[in-house]
This record gives structure tokens, sequence and C-alpha cells, in this order.
């Protein structure tokens, strides 16, 4: 049997240790895992995918291990941390300040031989309850500048992903605010429909600072209150996830595509419909928001009907392979 293509065009392919997380691997498990469906790339998105507890996971003699044998795999390791911003619910204060997270998580990158950390600034709540949100850019900033010379030494960008919170104007600010030079973007197609985007929108705005990405499906379609939507696997959805990853590898060649299947969760609903969704969006402009609306009345529920199993090592697994064929065979 022919063995199947490595990577789609010229975009190098790999998954984010999320999509896997319910197997409760380590970086070794891991990165074999990666190896047996013939990927390039893995993205440990949190320090405790690398190891438990966080001592094995720091520790100088097993980082050298995971990079020898990613080397050996030819396997390119990205890394991740979680919300390093002091503002947000997302912060775990417990762990340190966030310029020591977002520092330990560069220095620990840098071990790896990975060119780029994610990080999140919070959740939606941020937009909303916990707003306004320009507070959050403000402080996420700060805690950029506080570690830049540190990137820049250990030649890691900082990839902010787009996680629930930031529309793509606002990430945009966020970067050019920071400086380009050592922060970037990790592009995630699932969240923004959260803050009522298309994902293609998302794309083009941030293109030319991302670094690294997260890929997954959404069906999405109407609702009584507005709209409702599910994240599924490649291929089940109905945003048109086949143009982005087109517009993605022609717009950004040499990032990798990281899949990060989250399914098996049910329905959500966007109340945009009602009044008082609107708290956190009053500066949406209305030809984004018309733009929105128009993907949501093309819209379908999902292509097949979903397995609610979202924390299933064995389901997580399946979506992961399932989406990774839909995308070798969506390239030829």
């Amino acid at each position: 049997m022919q063995a199947q293509p490595r990577s789609v065009g010229q975009v190098r392919l790999g998954f984010d240790s999320y999509t896997v997380r319910a197997s409760g691997w380590d970086a070794i498990q891991t990165l074999d895992y990666a190896a047996k469906l013939k990927l390039e790339a893995v993205q440990f998105s949190e320090l405790p995918h690398i190891a438990r507890p966080m001592e094995k996971a720091t520790d100088d003699g097993f980082l050298r291990q995971v990079r020898g044998h990613a080397e050996k795999l030819g396997i390119k390791i990205e890394m991740g941390t979680w919300g390093v911003c002091p503002t947000s619910h997302a912060f775990q204060p417990q762990r340190g300040s966030g310029p020591e997270q977002l520092g330990l998580a560069i220095r620990v990158a840098e071990k790896l031989g990975a060119t780029s950390v994610r990080c999140v600034v919070g959740n939606q709540v941020e937009r909303t309850d916990n707003g306004p949100i320009e507070k959050h850019i403000e402080a996420m900033i700060a805690v950029c500048r506080a570690v830049r010379a540190q990137a820049l030494q250990a030649g890691v960008k900082i990839a902010i992903e787009n996680h629930k919170e930031l529309r793509a104007e606002e990430m945009r600010r966020l970067v050019e605010d920071a400086g380009p030079d050592y922060v970037g973007v990790c592009l995630d197609t699932g969240n923004p429909i959260w803050v009522l985007e298309d994902p293609m929108q998302t794309l083009e705005t941030l293109a030319p600072y991302t670094v690294t990405s997260h890929f997954r499906d959404t069906a999405i379609w109407r609702h009584q209150r507005g709209a409702q939507f599910q994240w599924v696997p490649m291929g089940d959805g109905s945003i048109g996830i086949d143009a982005v990853v087109r517009e993605f590898a022609r717009r950004c060649p040499g990032v990798t595509l990281n899949l990060e299947i989250i399914a098996g969760r049910p329905p959500d609903v966007l109340a945009y419909l009602e009044p008082a969704f609107w708290k956190g969006f009053e500066k949406v402009r209305g030809p984004d928001f018309a733009g929105f609306v128009s993907m949501v009345e093309r819209g379908r529920p999902p292509a097949r009907e979903q397995k609610l199993a979202p924390n299933d090592p064995q389901q997580q697994r399946e979506d992961l392979v399932r989406s990774l064929a839909w995308l070798r065979a969506a390239a030829r």
C-alpha cells in the first residue's frame, strides 16, 4: 500500500495536543502517535501535555529527551501555554505572574527547539461580564513587553490565539501595539464564530501575523434566537472550511496547519436577535455582521450525526483521523 503524503500542498500538517487530551499521553507518546499518522508537527498547547507533574514538564533532561525523539521522527515541535493575561478569568495566579508563566513557556520552547509559544488572553466572558475587552488587550500587551528580550534572544515568537474573546481587528491591534517582531497569532478557525465573525474574514485580517494555527470545522444554521452552531470534524460543517484551508495555504506559506478537532459537544446558541446579547459587541460594524449573517443563512446542521462524547479518548482519535483523511483528500 502506498504511503499517504505527509503534507497538503506546501502546508506542513500537524495537530494540537488538546485534540487527544483524553488519552493522557506525555510528549513522547504524542509524538509517536503523530508519526503513526505521518504528520510533520505537533503543538503541545499547554505544559501539562508535555508531562505531569509540572516538574517533569520543565525538566531539562526530559526536554532534551523529547527534542531528540522529535528530531529522530522528523517532527517539528510547537509549544504553548494557557491564559497569561492577569485581568482575565482564565488567568491562574498560583502559577506565577503573567510574565513568569509566559517566560517559562518560552524557556521550554527554546529547549525543545520550538519557534513559537501559543497562549490566550481569556474566554468570551472577557467581552461581557469581565469587560471591556480593551482592558485585557492593554494588560496582554504589558505581559508581552515584559518578556520581549527573552523571546527575541530565544528566537521564539509569542503566538496569541483568537480564543472566543478577540475579533480579528482587535487581535491585529494587540499584535501591532505589542510589536510584530516578537508577537504573532495562533489562528483558530473555530473560535471566530463566538465573536460573530466569518473565519475567512479572520484569516484575511490576521494572515500577515499568523505563525501557527488551530483548524477545525463548524456547522452553523439559523435559530429562532439568532444562530446555532456546533464544532465538528473537518468536512462535516458549513462554513466553507475547504476554502479557508486553500486560502491559508496561499497566504501563510511555511506556517503549520494544526488540526485541533473539538467535537462531541452539544450545539451552542448565539442569541443576537436579543438586545442583551450585544453587551461587548457594540463596536461590531454593520457590514461585518451582515457577512456573518450571510454565512448563517447559507449554513446547515452537521452533515452527519455527532456523537456527544467530548472526553472519549477513542472518539477524539477517530475524529482526528477522519479529519486528516478529509484534509488529504480535499487537497488532491
